[in-house]
């Protein structure tokens, strides 16, 4: 595929949300079992650059490498919304149904609505759903044309919806790295991870475990302990296994805390996001949270610039992400994640 020509006498000449539009209106946010992820690359690597040329020559890239699945020109109508809960197929429908729903109801109270109905959603699809509506949010702060967006992220929010599960034992910020090293070390964690299933039924599995409900933990205290406090998990899960799972479960988060003015509450939303990024890592095979030497000579800016000259979108969104935490949570670790993701390039 060929992105479109958008020079003008040697200058770009477009805005982010033409740009991310006239792709994202053409193609499912589905890749048959895998993501979309142009949106998202695309207003990540502006975030961290501001250069639309940057951002162009990364679509046509994509575009190039990606064979991304069209949305259907054809399909029948439903009635509500709860009609297409978590039927993929049903994407384009469920997309009209939101544009109906945000000219009444208003942007905002569209997007709270529906993430307000269905908390238990935020990891869907390995915290896709949430990433994107997110970006598209932090895309419609920049320039009103990304409505459109807003609206095609929350049919994706709805049509990926997968139900995860809340964890209810609190414990204090204080204990939450000696708290994960003995859940690491449970029967049941162990027993499920080495079962020769998908890493979404074994995920399916500890959700459904009575025990494993009772021995997991969310953090208890302010929303800046429950953060920083799962950061200190997060990331060495991520640096000692680059795992793609560990990465989403950092974007997950941070996308989590964009969307924070739209939950009715924020705190529960977090603890939801603190269970169901413990339960993704704990069925990872190789799972250590061993802390290293993260020090870098580096300076965080000059991390995240070599980050954005890559092509692969999961360089971008974990620069983005780590950045973005970085300026709230100063969160150890977080330039020496970025640089990790970068020179193994996942």
């Amino acid at each position: 595929m060929a992105v479109t020509k958008i020079y003008e006498r040697g200058k770009m000449n477009m805005k982010i949300a033409k740009i991310i539009n006239e792709n994202a209106k053409k193609f499912s946010p589905y890749l048959n079992t895998y993501v979309n992820h142009l949106p998202m690359g695309q207003l990540a690597l502006f975030k961290i650059t501001s250069d639309i040329e940057k951002v162009a020559e990364f679509t046509k890239h994509y575009l190039e490498t990606h064979q991304i699945v069209p949305v259907k020109k054809e399909y029948k109508q439903q009635e509500s919304i709860e009609n297409c809960l978590g039927k993929r197929e049903l994407y384009m429908p469920c997309l009209d149904l939101i544009r109906e729903k945000m000219e009444v109801e208003g942007v905002n109270d569209t997007i709270s609505a529906i993430i307000n109905k269905y908390p238990l959603a935020l990891s869907s699809g390995l915290f896709h759903t949430t990433i994107r509506l997110a970006y598209a949010v932090e895309g419609y702060k920049l320039d009103k044309e990304l409505k459109e967006e807003i609206a095609r992220a929350l049919s994706y929010n709805v049509t990926g919806y997968r139900k995860g599960a809340i964890l209810k034992r609190k414990i204090a910020k204080e204990e939450t790295y000696s708290e994960m090293e003995k859940l690491m070390n449970e029967q049941i964690v162990k027993e499920t991870k080495e079962l020769e299933i998908s890493r979404n039924n074994k995920i399916k599995k500890l959700y459904q475990s009575p025990e494993f409900l009772k021995l997991g933990f969310v953090i208890e205290g302010s929303p800046k302990d429950k953060v920083e406090a799962i950061l200190q998990i997060l990331i060495p899960a991520f640096y000692n296994s680059n795992s793609i799972v560990m990465l989403h479960t950092i974007t997950g988060l941070h996308a989590t805390i964009v969307l924070k003015e739209y939950f009715d509450n924020y705190e529960y939303a977090l603890d939801v996001l603190t269970s169901t990024a413990l339960t993704h890592i704990l069925t990872q095979e190789d799972l250590s949270i061993k802390l290293v030497n993260t020090k870098l000579d580096e300076s965080f800016t000059k991390v995240v610039k070599s980050a954005s000259n890559s092509t692969n979108v999961h360089t971008i969104k974990i620069a983005y992400s780590c950045q973005e935490l970085d300026k709230n949570f100063q969160a150890e670790g977080l330039k020496y994640a970025i640089n990790n993701t970068r020179t193994k390039e996942i």
